[in-house]
């Protein structure tokens, strides 16, 4: 698997005192389920608050579904880079997430709009959070 790219560019908040629990990787967006423990999103219902800048696990380790690592995340708008999409995304797009995966794609009418394309250059897109 290749290196997700995600870079804050003009960061927002960054809070760096939960936990992820199970899997996730950079650019992916999470949700609240407990207090300061996150887990990636992975429904369409799902109420994201952020998308994590830095996990601390083992680089070659998959966490189980229980497992726990500390997580940091942006949330509270910023200017973030990353090639972890969905689709196709052009600039002015309101973006969502992909329940499936975590990561950015093209909102749909009756998605949560969590941030604003500004710019594609390639396979990277430099949006605007909204959380």
């Amino acid at each position: 698997m290749s290196e997700i790219y995600f870079n804050p560019s003009h960061p927002g908040i960054a809070y760096g005192d939960g936990e992820l629990q199970g899997p996730g990787e950079k650019g992916q967006f999470v949700k609240l389920i407990d207090n300061d423990l996150f887990q990636v999103v992975s429904d369409a219902a799902d109420v994201p608050v952020g998308v994590i800048y830095n996990l601390d696990k083992l680089k070659y380790v998959t966490p189980g579904a229980t497992d726990r690592n500390k997580v940091a995340i942006y949330l509270g708008g910023g200017v973030y880079e990353t090639d972890n999409v969905t689709g196709t995304i052009n600039a002015g797009d309101d973006l969502s997430f992909d329940p499936t995966a975590g990561n950015l794609k093209t909102a749909g009418e009756t998605d949560t709009v969590v941030g604003r394309a500004l710019a594609v250059e390639g396979s990277v897109v430099k949006f605007k959070l909204a959380l």
